[in-house]
């Protein structure tokens, strides 16, 4: 009988843990991947009709900020708990190194080398959003 209760307190750790890890997955892409996605993707538009020089500067300097969001959660995201198979690891590096390929891009406020770099990161994102993202209801 005890063991039986040390397996089953097992098994709901580990659920426990499966359910957390997802949840802060999730968290992760809402608070941090996402955002600095449409930041990134930002550089590569055309710029706003009447965009100020002020509001163009926060822009880049937002892409810019994305870029290290990008790099440093794609890193974290070929780690544990996030980790999850070898293929999720291969998208998380590809996202990292997509947006690392880019700083010259951002700095130099070069648009068309933003909007190509954009592209291959909608790539690495929306492939690995086929293979993991739950669907939506």
């Amino acid at each position: 009988m005890r063991m039986t209760w040390i397996a089953g307190g097992i098994v709901a750790l580990a659920l426990a843990g499966s359910v957390q890890a997802q949840s802060s997955v999730a968290d992760l892409m809402k608070h941090e991947v996402n955002p600095a996605a449409l930041a990134f993707w930002a550089a590569g538009n055309d710029a706003p009709e009447k965009e100020t020089p002020r509001a163009a500067t926060a822009r880049w300097r937002a892409a810019a900020d994305a870029v290290a969001t990008l790099k440093a959660e794609g890193a974290r995201m070929q780690a544990p708990p996030y980790a999850i198979s070898p293929e999720w690891s291969r998208f998380a590096k590809l996202m990292a190194e997509t947006a690392a390929s880019a700083e010259p891009a951002i700095r130099a406020r070069d648009t068309e080398a933003a909007f190509e770099a954009g592209g291959r990161l909608y790539e690495s994102c929306n492939g690995c959003h086929k293979a993991y993202a739950p669907p939506r209801s």
